[in-house]
């Protein structure tokens, strides 16, 4: 089996942006999160200053360009090599005999179809296309609409940043669902505690990553009805794609680990079950031959094995079989919910203030 059967490059496949910033323009990750600060610091600030406009102001602009983007920008970059320790986490758990049929061609050419990227970017090309219709209405009012060219940079970030943020989304599916192959030759152990298994903490650290991500670029829509007046079906597109993403691309690979757990689990309680059977039906042989029903040696020798048997039932049912506890449920969805809560809070005290001082 060769050292390095995988490659960053192959978990970005044809994807045409990672080939221009990655391999063009050489960037690692902190020169994309470098890149988005500076872009929006020139279409935010320098630009509207040179036409004696008011430069960007509003909390939600500052937020894309300080955080959102470049965050966005960092895990694109960062993302492949996550990727990357999963496949090979879960190598590790390869039974003997399938070392040397680890489908490394497949994954690649998995990861290499076009259909990842074209998804992706049809993310940032709506995005772009809601705020590039916005700004048409609004033509030369506000900084962000100066002239075409300011447009054109404006709204070219934000395709760009959309874009990477619609493509990390596409990866983390795609892995997920080359992660089924791959289980297919896996052998788990069970065990009472999941973090102290490798490929179970990989994995779970895969799936929090991307939901971490996904609250810094949710904090811009937790907090645009709190500060701006927003485009309803932008902000509501953008709200749906979150509630319905981010849920699917934690529980993914999780999801593909908890089969797998499963139908090992299943396996070895099939085969104890067998084994009680047949020990059963010894022991009842024997009882049929010593209607004294003394205590011979190979009655008490099938006893005791049945015993042993029923134990390990017993604890392989109470073995987990998702690769995490129940706590990371809840972490979950106060992570999701966070950068909502502030919309949450006034939305009580609304209601609080009506109930106290109805109209």
């Amino acid at each position: 089996m060769p050292s390095h059967p995988l490659t960053t490059k192959d978990i970005q496949g044809s994807d045409p942006l990672a080939k221009l910033f990655f391999n063009v323009f050489k960037l690692k990750w902190f020169g994309m999160i470098l890149f988005f600060m500076f872009a929006g610091f020139l279409y935010g600030y320098i630009i509207p200053n040179l036409y004696n406009v008011s430069p960007a102001s509003d909390l939600i602009t500052l937020i894309n360009i300080i955080l959102v983007f470049p965050t966005a920008g960092y895990y694109y970059a960062y993302q492949p090599k996550s990727i990357l320790r999963i496949y090979q986490s879960v190598t590790r758990f390869f039974k003997e005999e399938n070392l040397d049929s680890v489908p490394y061609e497949k994954i690649k050419t998995w990861h290499a179809k076009r259909i990842w990227w074209i998804l992706g970017i049809a993310i940032g090309a709506i995005s772009a296309g809601f705020g590039i219709l916005n700004a048409i209405n609004l033509f030369g009012t506000t900084w962000e609409n100066i002239n075409w060219l300011q447009i054109t940079l404006v709204f070219g970030i934000r395709f760009l940043a959309m874009s990477m943020i619609g493509m990390i989304v596409m990866r983390h599916i795609a892995t997920s669902m080359a992660l089924t192959e791959l289980f297919q030759y896996t052998e788990f152990p069970l065990t009472l505690d999941t973090d102290k298994i490798e490929v179970f903490s990989s994995v779970k650290r895969f799936s929090l990553e991307i939901i971490g991500v996904a609250a810094v670029i949710g904090l811009n829509l937790g907090l645009q009805p709190l500060v701006i007046e927003v485009p309803m079906p932008e902000y509501l597109f953008y709200v749906v794609m979150y509630f319905i993403l981010v849920p699917i691309t934690f529980f993914l690979p999780l999801w593909q680990v908890h089969r797998r757990m499963v139908t090992i689990k299943h396996s070895m309680l099939d085969k104890l079950h067998k084994d009680y059977q047949e020990e059963a039906e010894k022991l009842y042989n024997t009882l049929a031959k010593d209607p004294k029903k003394d205590l011979s040696s190979s009655y008490l020798k099938q006893t005791e094995s049945m015993t042993f048997i029923k134990q390990a039932v017993e604890l392989i049912n109470k073995s987990p079989d998702w690769p995490f506890e129940g706590t990371v449920f809840y972490r979950l969805i106060i992570t999701i919910l966070s950068p909502f809560f502030l919309i949450f809070f006034e939305i009580f005290i609304n209601i609080v203030s009506g109930i106290i001082y109805p109209n």
